[in-house]
């Protein structure tokens, strides 16, 4: 006997997640409930005809194929939507590993060397980082993680180029802006490219949207809206692409010799 996709353990946490008491799932009826799964490109009604509409979702999740299961899982939270005290609730948590584990997600152990911000592998533990947080619906803490990031990368290249890190308060315009002149590719430079300044201008603007949409939707402050997934998504990708981008200039500058004496590729 195989096995069930969806662990016992884990029904447990999504039960109280989805309303499941009373044979119900949160506030469908049978045809909403249908229609539902229909978007999904899943007939529950002739997959799973007999029963509650609660002891029907259980079926599926116990035979579904992991992804489906996890495609399935991710859009009835996002469908439920945030509640208070979501976000210190253990059932919640428990249905997010769940997805997780259900995506194939592991959570990489904590290594004891710390990888060096300023290094392309920093970038690519940002991107695994936003995927996990993705993998289970976690949009807030992919936001969260993407703005720490980024953050993080423009205090070390402060640090290095100029010794000392700014008092920015937060502002994470003002702090790119101050990197972009340390690593002179501002748009005050006379010798760049018109397009290319406008590229420049283009990541500051990503950069002044970032900050703002994390405060509003991220698990670091008080939410005035939920994220959706695109949403959260396009926040994500603008930080990896803004962050890619300061670390290969630094390194390309590094390497010709072209940053002020003294500065040095090892971290502090």
């Amino acid at each position: 006997m195989s096995l069930p996709t969806v662990t016992g353990l884990e029904l447990a946490s999504i039960e109280s997640v989805l309303d499941m008491s009373g044979g119900y799932v949160l506030h469908f009826n049978n045809r909403t409930f249908a229609l539902f799964f229909a978007d999904l490109e899943i007939d529950i009604d002739k997959d799973f005809p007999d029963g509650s509409k609660a002891n029907r979702l259980r079926a599926f999740l116990r035979q579904a194929e992991p992804g489906v299961a996890a495609r399935v899982l991710e859009s009835l939270l996002e469908h439920r939507g945030q509640r208070d005290g979501d976000d210190g609730s253990t059932h919640i948590a428990k249905y997010r590993a769940a997805i997780a584990r259900l995506r194939g997600v592991r959570v990489a152990a904590a290594s004891a060397i710390r990888t060096d911000v300023l290094s392309l592998a920093y970038v690519r533990e940002l991107e695994t980082k936003t995927d996990q947080r993705f993998a289970s619906a976690d949009f807030d803490g992919a936001i969260t993680a993407a703005r720490t990031a980024l953050e993080a990368v423009l205090g070390e290249l402060e640090q290095r180029i100029s010794g000392a890190r700014g008092e920015h308060k937060g502002d994470l315009q003002r702090q790119f802006k101050a990197v972009a002149k340390q690593l002179r590719i501002d748009e005050e430079r006379q010798d760049l490219d018109d397009n290319f300044k406008q590229v420049v201008r283009g990541l500051v603007q990503i950069v002044n949207g970032l900050a703002p949409l994390r405060n509003k939707m991220s698990d670091g402050h008080p939410r005035e809206r939920k994220p959706a997934a695109h949403h959260a998504r396009v926040v994500a990708n603008a930080a990896k692409t803004v962050a890619a981008f300061l670390v290969e200039s630094y390194l390309f500058q590094l390497e010709k010799g072209l940053l002020p004496q003294g500065v040095s590729g090892k971290a502090t």
